[in-house]
């Protein structure tokens, strides 16, 4: 390997490192937009069952109240004619007979609008509630189109990073011989992505950590292309 594509190579390797952690986000992205997605889903879901339940007994409420109301039509009207009926009777047992069912009928058309009364009570606590969930399901459905809009657009700006530099990867790549790309590909695999290791603190080297003997140091120095004994990266003085 030759030592003035070095610099060449050490660029791939930072845009290399560059985009798998670009990858690396992307994929925490898209787990935490699935998961966003199941249990949002779930949770408007569960508000839509329950505005669902409402609305149901809502009707099963009206239908008994309309059923109560048309029994009580029925009743006056079946009272205002027995009324007139005991105008014209003149057999006391037959007054006191039609009396009694007059009775009868007002008891039922009072005991009738007293269950109205209370139906009609229900349903207006009912359709308050059922305003309330719908207002909470429309502000769920809102946030959460709004959060996974921000989602989206944000694993769409980390595909495009991630596009971005695999073009520039590849574009530089091919700018370099494919004897030192094999070799170069073959320490990046083997070594976390990191082939080529810079000196850092005048004897360090930034791969392993580690102390570089004095006498690879100085073979660096010189400019020759010399392995870190100790990880096997080549190691890079600027």
């Amino acid at each position: 390997m030759r030592r003035e594509i070095i610099p060449s190579l050490l660029e791939i390797q930072e845009l290399i490192l560059q985009l798998r952690d670009y990858e690396k986000r992307l994929k925490n992205l898209e787990l935490e937009f699935e998961n966003y997605l199941n249990e949002n889903l779930k949770l408007i879901n569960d508000k839509e069952e329950e505005l669902r339940k409402i609305i149901d007994d809502f009707k099963l409420i009206r239908d008994q109240q309309k059923e109560k109301e048309d029994k009580v039509v029925i009743y006056r009207e079946k009272l205002s004619q027995e009324e007139k009926r005991s105008l014209t009777l003149k057999n006391p047992k037959e007054v006191m007979h039609i009396e009694k069912e007059i009775e009868n009928l007002k008891k039922q058309i009072n005991n009738l609008e007293d269950e109205i009364l209370n139906l009609m009570i229900q349903s207006e606590e009912i359709d308050l509630r059922k305003k309330h969930v719908s207002l909470e399901l429309q502000k769920m459905r809102e946030e959460f189109e709004n959060n996974k809009k921000i989602l989206e657009n944000e694993i769409n700006l980390v595909k495009d990073e991630i596009r971005n530099l695999s073009d520039n990867i590849s574009e530089k790549r091919s700018k370099i011989p494919e004897q030192d790309l094999i070799e170069f590909d073959n320490l990046l695999k083997s070594k976390n992505s990191r082939a080529i290791a810079r000196v850092i603190n005048k004897e360090i080297c930034e791969g392993c950590r580690l102390s570089i003997p004095k006498a690879v140091l100085e073979k660096v120095k010189k400019g020759d292309i010399v392995n870190c004994p100790n990880c096997g990266r080549i190691l890079w003085l600027e």
